[in-house]
């Protein structure tokens, strides 16, 4: 409870205090009929000549005024209770979301987007229903069996002794599956998140799957994730469960040592019927409640575990923002001794490079080599370990994130587009663009034209990822985005490699446009666009092997020529070609 308490508040506990004092009175009243009941027995139970009937009418008053009270606030603390769970879980599920943004992009290489799924959707709901449902039950729980055995002392300390003889014997067995509860909660929880990345895996890879024919049963990975989930599912109920029958049995064998009391009282003459048949009604219930306690305390440390993993995000150390925010007055880059690594390996090491503001840089080598580390590392989706990356010789750790990301557009080879309309797609790159400003940045990026035809135009649902279009499609509003955005530095993944002949002209136009008087780093997997770069760093295996202009490294016979060479070869290389070059063979040697 105290971590769900510390996730669901922000530490401001102060924000639950009006309703949890109210659940608090509204569970006292619940004793208070218990009190009227023993008077109107008495008075019962009295010689019929001295029964007074206005003191009967009374009593009866009072009970119903008492009942009026506890609707009353029964109702004020349900409302206070849902109304602030539902606020403060709405306030938890920002402060995750913004928390999130905060972390390296190592943080999601390191967790399956399914967990961070299962994370943000089902442990969020599961720390909700502590506080809109399990909450004021667990109050219940604890409040009205107190007031009333206090109560019950008060009538008879020795039928009150026997009410609760066996809860010493019962209390143990509870705690006992609390921790079962958890042992197993936490790996039905673990099952449960593997087999949602598994689905998410299904649903994203299924046009692979089905050409593989591994639909169904033959997907192994689902379908033995869901028997895990299945399995552990049952384990959890199947150790859980009778534990807390047991408990629930032993808080009830004390109802018999009530009956042989009550029963040997009666006899001895020290007890009255009236006072025996309120331990007899009150002492049952009370016990309902108490057992239901275990219930509550099971389902609550089963939704601690998600309060737990909650917190195990908070507690990732966000990428640091300075204490005084700047923002870049120029955008030249510099890398002053770079070094990162991922895990144990380095993934770049010791690279130093200028770029200039406003000049055109390329960066090539084989896959691996730390290409694209070295535009994240610009964007500050990661920090350096070692070394410094710079931005008009400012620190990007002294810019702040805002201000940085401001300064960059990004156009990638595998663009994401949300579950929008097209016009929306486009002006993520400014969001206050008029109507007519994304059109002219559509037209530009050559991708007017087909969302014209598009069956609402520029309010077309894409779908989630964009997958309603095409890849060329995707890429063409990616750089509408960033025409739009107009920001004076451009990391560029290769964007025309999944664009057709027709339009990677186009594109190309568009793109020399976007880059005029910026900052432009590509990513170069076809050399041949790259020839006019101001610069070439060739990269591999982390480091920087040879740097200059395509004229110069291309005679230099180092890596960047070989690299020309084998695109030069592929180039004029067509299916079929091996097999009629065996065949040329097989026909001379006869």
């Amino acid at each position: 409870m105290q971590k769900a308490m510390q996730i669901i508040t922000g530490n401001e506990k102060k924000k639950l205090q009006s309703a949890t004092w109210l659940n608090v009175l509204r569970y006292m009243l619940d004793g208070a009929p218990y009190g009227f009941l023993i008077l109107v027995l008495r008075e019962l139970f009295k010689p019929q000549q001295t029964i007074s009937t206005a003191k009967l009418i009374w009593l009866i008053a009072g009970l119903v005024v008492v009942f009026t009270i506890t609707l009353l606030l029964s109702r004020a603390a349900y409302t206070q209770m849902h109304l602030a769970s539902y606020a403060l879980t709405a306030e938890t599920r920002l402060r995750l979301g913004e928390y999130l943004r905060k972390l390296s992009m190592g943080f999601y290489k390191t967790h399956d987007p399914g967990d961070i799924t299962a994370l943000m959707l089902q442990d969020v709901d599961k720390v909700e229903t502590i506080f809109n449902r399990v909450y004021g039950d667990v109050i219940a729980a604890i409040i009205t069996p107190l007031v009333t055995l206090s109560f019950l002392f008060f009538v008879d300390w020795r039928m009150a002794l026997a009410v609760i003889t066996t809860a010493p014997l019962a209390f143990p067995v509870m705690l006992l599956a609390q921790k079962v509860i958890t042992y197993l909660g936490g790996k039905q929880v673990a099952a449960r998140n593997e087999s949602i990345s598994r689905m998410l895996e299904y649903v994203q890879g299924i046009q692979d799957i089905k050409a593989f024919n591994l639909t169904g049963a033959k997907f192994k990975r689902l379908d033995n994730s869901l028997k895990t989930l299945r399995d552990q599912s049952i384990r959890l109920e199947a150790a859980g469960a009778p534990l807390v029958l047991s408990y629930q049995v032993m808080l009830e064998l004390s109802f018999t040592v009530v009956l042989l009391l009550g029963a040997y009282l009666l006899l001895d003459g020290t007890l009255t019927v009236a006072i025996f048949l309120v331990f007899l009604v009150v002492g049952y219930a009370l016990y309902r409640p108490m057992q239901a306690l275990s219930l509550f305390l099971a389902e609550m440390r089963f939704m601690n575990l998600a309060a737990e993993r909650i917190l195990a995000v908070f507690e990732e150390k966000p990428l640091s923002e300075p204490a005084t925010p700047t923002a870049p007055d120029a955008f030249d880059i510099e890398f002053k001794d770079v070094t990162f690594r991922y895990g144990k390996d380095d993934v770049l090491k010791d690279v130093s490079f200028k770029i200039p503001a406003n000049s055109m840089t390329a960066l090539v080598g084989p896959s691996g080599s730390g290409k694209t580390t070295i535009t994240n590392l610009i964007a500050r989706f990661w920090d350096t370990n070692d070394g410094e990356v710079l931005v008009g010789g400012q620190n990007v750790k002294d810019l702040t994130t805002e201000s940085l990301l401001e300064s960059i557009s990004a156009i990638f080879q595998d663009v994401y587009l949300f579950h929008d309309t097209v016009l929306n797609n486009i002006k993520v790159g400014k969001t206050d663009a008029t109507q007519e400003e994304v059109i002219a940045a559509a037209e530009a990026a050559q991708c007017h034209e087909f969302i014209e035809k598009l069956p609402d135009g520029y309010e077309t649902m894409v779908g989630e990822g964009g997958s309603t279009l095409s890849g060329g499609e995707k890429q063409r509003i990616s750089i509408a985005r960033a025409i739009l955005k107009d920001a004076p530095i451009i990391l560029l993944d290769e964007a025309t490699a999944s664009l057709d002949p027709e339009n990677e002209a186009l594109i190309q136009q568009a793109i020399n446009e976007l880059v005029k008087s910026k900052t432009l780093i590509i990513i170069a997997h076809r050399l041949s666009t790259v020839v006019d770069a101001d610069q070439i760093l060739v990269l591999d295996e982390g480091r920087i092997v040879e740097r200059g202009k395509h004229k110069d490294l291309l005679p230099a016979g180092g890596l960047y020529s070989h690299l020309w060479t084998q695109q030069t070869r592929a180039r004029g290389w067509k299916f079929g070609s091996g097999r009629q070059e065996t065949a040329k063979t097989v026909q001379q040697s006869n």
